[in-house]
């Protein structure tokens, strides 16, 4: 399973399940924002970290 989390220069934000949920979260670190349209976008030096997780 992958797993999702932004990291921002002074923050990093938690590991999540879905990327819809690390972008619904990432306001919280500064990380970015969903505009108008529903599409998130993501703020200069925003890093989108990824992890394969053994399910078990």
């Amino acid at each position: 399973m992958t797993q999702y989390r932004f990291v921002t220069r002074s923050r990093t934000g938690k590991w999540y399940s879905s990327l819809a949920e690390a972008q619904r979260q990432a306001n919280r670190i500064g990380a970015g924002f969903t505009d108008a349209v529903g599409q998130f976008i993501a703020y200069r030096g925003t890093v989108l970290e990824m992890r394969e997780q053994a399910s078990g």
